[in-house]
């Protein structure tokens, strides 16, 4: 095998529960996403929607603020492996509850 040639190993990742039930469950509801040339920055946090009672109301709110719950950035690679994972999350439970 030549130095340019690689050997790799896919290990199973998990999480430990105890660790995971320790940490805080926000509700996100808002998310952007801005790309770099080799990574993507994600922030994610949550935005109450106004109380809209009319169309003044509705009119009156064109741009909603998210407070900021968490950032973080990825490389493309790992980006590849976040999408297909939540896409097959997304499908499984399409799977077994239905698309309502």
């Amino acid at each position: 095998m030549g130095d340019h040639e690689k050997n790799f190993v896919i290990a199973k990742l998990t999480f430990p529960d105890e660790e995971v039930e320790k940490l805080p469950l926000p509700y996100v509801n808002a998310l952007v996403v801005l790309s770099g040339v080799d990574d993507f920055f994600v922030t994610i946090g949550s935005v109450v929607p106004p109380e809209i009672q009319s169309d003044e109301d509705l009119e009156k709110h064109t741009e909603l603020t998210a407070k900021p719950l968490f950032r973080f950035a990825v490389s493309r690679s790992n980006m590849e492996s976040f999408i297909a994972t939540l896409q097959e999350r997304h499908d499984d439970q399409v799977q077994k509850c239905g698309n309502d």
